[in-house]
């Protein structure tokens, strides 16, 4: 980073980073837009829920069937957190879409959406931040001047491959779960800030569009501090407050009283971690937000004479609050997510002053983990086809038993051409490609993708056979078939000791009619899972009725017991109630 010679008696001036005219090379659109198509759509096709979303999918299926209210989401009449929002665009696009693309795959529509808007707004917030003339680099006195645009488009290149890149976005962020809508939520209060002051009208509605979603997605409270932290930035920076000072009251009013209606209707929660909870988080934000978090770093110390400027300040302030805000929920990792937009944009700042040796050394070790990585999920999946090597194909025999590996050619020969894709990106930046800003990127952002395309193409079959509930669902659905007789309506279950992603995933493969816990006791079947997991000490009393009903149904007849391959320990048991004497 260079800084200007400071004048005697004048105030030192913010300390700008130097640029070639080459440094600022225009990316081709047609490779970016290829990366992006590539890793958004893989996770989101091909695959049962499993038990990650299966609580969102189950609740958005049951508000779209007219089982649960639309205001008040439930989930086989127990109530469900997580935030209104998540579930009623999934819901509206199972109605919309569900008669083409079947209820699994039009829940998933609106996620697919709010993924490529993650993207597309992290672009434009890097970009507009870096447009800024604080956030400009020095002129060169003896070469051609650097277009402020070029620049800005450099850096908003670069912040995209930065958040592609994040190791934590790849399984939260193809999920259909609440986080994923404000993770679109918190990056459109982050393109909002970007915004200011050049365009005020779009910055609020950008902003205040993003404190909304956040608010009805189960983060009121990210929301109201949110609110509450942009109002004091745009009020104390003079330079981007005058636009916004007649709407900025109001602004921040509607978004408290909708912040305080949905901590007052229960919807969310916060706590204090412990010291080992702590340490925990700390670890996981090491993995989760690689290798956003150190560029973030080093641009923050590097950048440490431009805190204040509005390019530095923004950014660095949502990223300190969704930290907070993924520290307080509880060990929820996937709010964390929340934290890679602004991090990406400070990673970006950090691409012009990095030291070339540095680079390199990133540059490393992408090319050798994600090779590495790319080989082992070859191997595996020839493993699997052949048996050879025989160690290999022996522990996914283990861990996925009965699975019959076939061979298909849309995905084997998708994932050569991706393969083929990170040999020429590698090929590439081996090459003399030192200058443009982005070039330090590309491998990291390049070699995600690869992962993940070879991965969702070539062990998506094992993973959905290992993850999935609908044979084991589909084989209670027979036994209560044949218990109840074909010709009458669904049967009532009752269901003791089953989570709610469990109950919602074994109700929709099995079409059962199920009850949880003791509001089921009337019905004629039982479903009860055991070993009881997750149940802590002291919820033991009060969920002593329900273990005393597991009791009472366990000593009726036994019509079925079942579970996940590779998961023998989850057992599931079904029982007749009715003839238990």
């Amino acid at each position: 980073m260079s800084t200007p010679n400071a004048i005697p008696g004048q105030e030192r001036l913010p300390a700008r980073p130097v640029v070639s005219p080459e440094a600022v090379a225009r990316l081709p659109r047609w490779p970016l837009w290829l990366l992006c198509v590539a890793y958004v759509l893989p996770g989101f096709i091909g695959r049962d829920p499993w038990k990650g979303d299966g609580l969102a999918f189950g609740v958005m299926w049951q508000i779209a069937q007219g089982h649960s209210h639309w205001l008040t989401p439930t989930l086989y009449g127990g109530r469900v957190g997580g935030g209104w929002l998540a579930y009623w665009l999934g819901a509206i696009s199972v109605r919309a879409f569900g008669s083409w693309l079947g209820a699994i795959g039009a829940s998933r529509v609106p996620f697919v959406a709010m993924l490529g808007l993650t993207l597309v707004q992290t672009w434009y917030a890097a970009y507009h931040f870096t447009l800024r003339d604080t956030a400009q680099p020095v002129q060169p006195a003896f070469a051609a001047p650097v277009s402020a645009r070029s620049y800005a488009r450099a850096m908003a290149d670069g912040a995209l491959l930065s958040l592609v890149a994040c190791l934590g976005l790849l399984g939260r962020g193809h999920e259909t779960i609440p986080e994923l809508v404000q993770l679109g939520g918190f990056t459109s209060i982050l393109l909002g800030l970007s915004l200011l002051p050049s365009k005020p009208l779009r910055a609020s509605a950008a902003a205040l569009g993003g404190l909304l979603i956040l608010a009805a997605s189960g983060a009121p409270w990210l929301a109201l501090f949110a609110a509450l932290t942009t109002a004091i930035l745009v009020a104390r920076h003079a330079a981007v407050s005058r636009p916004l000072i007649p709407g900025l009251a109001l602004a921040a009013g509607i978004i408290i009283a909708l912040g305080v209606l949905f901590i007052l209707h229960g919807e969310s929660s916060a706590q204090w971690p412990s010291w080992g909870a702590l340490q925990h988080f700390v670890g996981t934000i090491a993995w989760f937000m690689w290798p956003a978090w150190p560029l973030a770093a080093w641009a923050v110390w590097r950048w440490r004479e431009s805190l204040g400027e509005w390019h530095v300040l923004a950014p660095l302030t949502l990223l300190a609050l969704a930290t907070l805000a993924a520290m307080l929920a509880a060990g929820n990792a996937a709010t964390l997510v929340l934290a890679l937009p602004p991090a990406a944009v400070l990673a970006a700042l950090a691409l012009p002053v990095m030291r070339r040796g540095s680079l390199a050394a990133l540059d490393w070790f992408s090319l050798m983990f994600f090779t590495l990585l790319a080989l082992v999920v070859w191997v595996l999946w020839l493993a699997m086809l052949t048996g050879f090597p025989a160690k290999p194909a022996a522990n996914i025999a283990r861990l996925a038993p009965g699975f019959v590996a076939h061979f298909s050619w849309w995905p084997a020969l998708l994932s050569v051409l991706a393969t083929l894709g990170w040999a020429t990106v590698v090929f590439w930046r081996a090459g003399r490609h030192r200058h443009p800003l982005w070039k330090g990127m590309v491998l990291s952002a390049g070699g995600v993708t690869l992962v993940w395309v070879l991965v969702a193409l070539l062990w998506l079959p094992v993973l959905n056979y290992a993850s999935t509930y609908r044979p084991l669902a589909a084989s209670l659905a027979a036994v209560l078939r044949a218990q109840q007789g074909s010709q009458q309506p669904s049967p009532c279950v009752q269901t003791l000791g089953l989570s709610q992603p469990q109950q919602a995933l074994v109700g929709y493969f099995s079409g059962a009619a199920l009850v949880p816990g003791l509001r089921g006791s009337g019905c004629r079947f039982a479903l009860v899972l055991r070993p009881l997991r997750g149940v802590a000490p002291g919820d033991v009393q009060r969920m002593h009725g329900e273990i005393r009903a597991m009791h009472q149904a366990e000593r009726g007849v036994l019509l079925w017991r079942g579970h996940r391959p590779g998961e023998p320990d989850e057992s599931m048991s079904l029982y007749g109630k009715s003839a238990a004497k």
